[in-house]
């Protein structure tokens, strides 16, 4: 008996892929985001599942390139993340299509594709807002195109920049799409051009391809069902009386008899620690809260009006009967975004 049960709901995530199909345009590409370890949801799964039915995967470096192509050789794969050099020669004899966002590096990645043996297949990146990677100005590219052709080995396959905002109705959003219009003209009719990520399905042009993340998981989007579920194991159940503490800390005190749950899962694995504050779990589809601050690797739940024995789960995480919790809920109750709730979760597998 496992103290942590990580499962991905195959339906949903198969589900939510069939939604975004029928929401892109048609010729559109979709591309699955899958990097951090597939959002904390297990890149491996998640790629066996879907890998049928999307036209690339977008993974963060060199090192989850060469797993995934390494799985699924006939998958096209890219590398969003800075320009590399870890694991840069297998991944380049492998296939992998890698992100440039400066001059400079066209020479680094020439030189790993000689000793490669192989044509290097490039996404450009520029700057539309974020300011965080990617060509800055249109002259720039220009500049860039022009010294491209000056190696014969690295091929230009896509140009793509990202939006800084998923309101795709906001100045920023529109003021971004003009900059890579501008930007996109200048590239050759058959590179890849691609902006938009969970956010499209708006009124966002949609280019060539679409980068879909948070959606592919359950979130952001609409008609999407949360795929990640994770249950820990009761392993003790006591009883406590008024006025009792609980927990570290001399803080939480019982204001009435009750009976509470320990369960085996805690911050090490996951589970925000600001969750105790208002946090709960569900145990035989009722919301049972913590009484006490999230441990490390144990929690304290309340269980008193339940029939909650040992060896029973609760769920953190997913739907238990007609009750359910997802990254949404604990990421709103912790002030954060669910992004973050998801890929803590991956230690828990």
């Amino acid at each position: 008996m496992e103290d942590i049960v990580f499962e991905i709901n195959r339906e949903n995530l198969l589900h939510n892929v069939r939604v975004i199909r029928e929401m892109l345009p048609n010729f559109t590409k979709f591309c699955a985001v899958v990097k951090c370890d597939a959002y904390g949801h297990g890149m491996s799964e998640v790629c066996e599942l879907i890998h049928n039915f999307v036209d690339y995967f977008a993974v963060t470096n060199n090192t989850e390139a060469v797993a995934l192509k390494k799985e699924f050789p006939s998958a096209k794969v890219l590398v969003l993340g800075a320009l590399s050099t870890k694991n840069l020669l297998t991944a380049l004899r492998l296939g992998v299509e890698v992100s440039l966002e400066s001059e400079d590096e066209l020479l680094l990645l020439s030189r790993y594709a000689k000793k490669a043996n192989r044509q290097a297949l490039i996404h450009i990146k520029v700057d539309t807002g974020m300011h965080r990677l990617g060509l800055n100005s249109v002259t720039e590219l220009y500049r860039f195109f022009e010294r491209l052709r000056k190696f014969e080995n690295i091929t230009l396959a896509g140009l793509f920049s990202h939006l800084g905002s998923g309101d795709s109705y906001s100045k920023r959003n529109y003021e971004q799409i003009m900059l890579f219009q501008r930007f996109a003209d200048l590239a050759p009719v058959n590179v890849l051009k691609h902006l938009c990520n969970s956010a499209f399905y708006a009124d966002n042009p949609c280019y060539d391809m679409v980068r879909v993340g948070i959606g592919l998981y359950g979130y952001g989007m609409p008609k999407v069902k949360p795929v990640m579920e994770v249950r820990a194991r009761i392993v003790s159940i006591k009883s406590v009386k008024a006025g009792e503490f609980i927990g570290y800390g001399n803080k939480h005190k019982a204001k009435h008899d009750m009976k509470i749950a320990t369960i085996a899962i805690g911050y090490g694995e996951g589970v925000p620690r600001i969750w105790s504050r208002h946090g709960y779990v569900l145990v035989d589809g009722k919301k049972c809260r913590f009484v006490a601050n999230i441990c490390m690797d144990m929690s304290i739940i309340d269980v008193s009006k339940t029939n909650a024995k040992i060896g029973d789960y609760a769920t953190i995480l997913g739907t238990d009967k007609n009750a359910q919790i997802t990254a949404k809920d604990i990421a709103k109750g912790c002030k954060t975004i669910e992004y973050e709730i998801l890929t803590n979760f991956k230690k828990a597998k």
